[in-house]
């Protein structure tokens, strides 16, 4: 296929790539970095037609806008990946003195070596995008969810090895003619894989923003909204996976409620109660184990699903998760320090799906007992002995 023909086809791809990431981004209340992602294709593509019409003969000043929208199209990617990885991008500040630099530079240096000199400006210019675009998808990648993190590495890795190749090209026109970086079997397998990682990139980036997508979406369906911890869809789910295991370890439910929570909407507002109930899910998160899981059982109580069999243990765990709590301080609106404290009911251990039912009425009538008894304490549930009472706070 004639050269100038793939340049229009990779260019039209990237355009449409764009547009499309554009119009997702627009239907999104959270872009996560699409813009960036958007404007970087449908420009990159732009700047390579202009680039092509300067070979067929087209005005030659576009030369150096072509290489101005290659810089800016590059800084977009980056953005994008900088968004994408919910990391703070680059400021318009810091993307306009990029590209005055660049044209500042990039004209000094047509002035004292024509057309060379630009070409290697140029080219050193995108090598070096090119390579904190590598960097930025490689340092992000073991951030994200298991399905994103082999593509972000091939597109790491493959742009980085343009980015080296680009800038050898743009040192090498500092001493050589430009026409023999532009014909031969150098130019010629540099083109070649330009275009593969052209071609990679458009739907290895589609690939990652629909795995996100499809992230969040499942997200919302097994997840509570407002603490973010699992929904009772999301628990079901993962005591099912548990249990599929062989053998499964057995399970304890703990019943966590928080305590007098009608008095704190009462005093402080709803949106008060609602920022204390994200609190606490986070703080319950941080003190059971990888294996354990939290999530919202409904209004101000939190299920907790335990692995292990020792009843000591069991106790000790809800001691501390209702000692956690009480003795934390969480900042409100206005900088006001709220405070709370949970009742605790634990059922007994179980090793099986069909118990499940029964393990939870244990705990739910442990975690009456504890709050009939006075709040603020860990009832442990029905054994041989009847129910044990663990804690009751001073």
């Amino acid at each position: 296929m004639d050269p100038n023909t793939v340049v229009v086809l990779l260019s039209f791809n990237h355009i449409s790539v764009g547009t499309l990431l554009l119009l997702i981004a627009h239907r999104r209340s959270d872009a996560a970095g699409l813009h960036g992602f958007g404007y970087g294709a449908i420009i990159f593509g732009l700047a390579c037609l202009m680039r092509l019409g300067m070979s067929l003969g087209v005005v030659a000043p576009l030369g150096l806008v072509s290489d101005v929208g290659k810089i800016i199209a590059t800084l977009c990617f980056i953005n994008g990946v900088q968004g994408f990885a919910g990391a703070k991008p680059l400021s318009m500040r810091s993307c306009y003195l990029a590209v005055l630099a660049y044209v500042a530079i990039a004209t000094a240096a047509n002035a004292a070596w024509s057309t060379s000199g630009r070409l290697a400006v140029s080219n050193l210019a995108v090598g070096l995008g090119f390579g904190a675009l590598a960097i930025q998808y490689g340092r992000h990648a073991h951030s994200q969810i298991v399905a994103l993190r082999g593509p972000m590495r091939v597109l790491a890795v493959t742009i980085a090895v343009l980015a080296a190749a680009t800038a050898m090209r743009g040192v090498s026109m500092l001493w050589m003619a430009p026409e023999t970086l532009f014909a031969g079997p150098w130019a010629q397998a540099y083109y070649l894989y330009s275009t593969v990682v052209t071609m990679l990139m458009g739907p290895i980036i589609l690939w990652t923003v629909f795995v996100r997508l499809n992230d969040r979406l499942n997200a919302l369906a097994t997840h509570d909204p407002l603490t973010q911890v699992l929904n009772r869809r999301g628990l079901q789910e993962a005591t099912q996976r548990h249990f599929s295991g062989r053998p499964p370890t057995p399970l304890v439910l703990m019943l966590v409620d928080v305590d007098h929570f009608k008095r704190i909407n009462d005093t402080h507002g709803h949106s008060t109660g609602d920022l204390l109930l994200q609190n606490v899910a986070q703080t319950l998160k941080a003190q059971v184990r990888g294996g354990d899981v939290v999530a919202r059982w409904g209004g101000e109580e939190f299920l907790i699903c335990c692995q292990g069999t020792d009843p000591d243990w069991a106790a000790g765990l809800a001691e501390r998760l209702r000692q956690t709590v009480a003795t934390t301080r969480y900042v409100g609106p206005g900088g006001i320090l709220l405070s709370c404290t949970v009742s605790v009911g634990v059922s007994n251990a179980f090793a099986n799906l069909a118990d499940w039912d029964a393990a939870e009425r244990v705990a739910d009538a442990a975690l009456y007992r504890a709050k009939h008894a006075g709040r603020n304490r860990v009832v442990m549930g029905a054994g041989s002995d009847g129910d044990r009472l663990v804690s009751v706070a001073a």
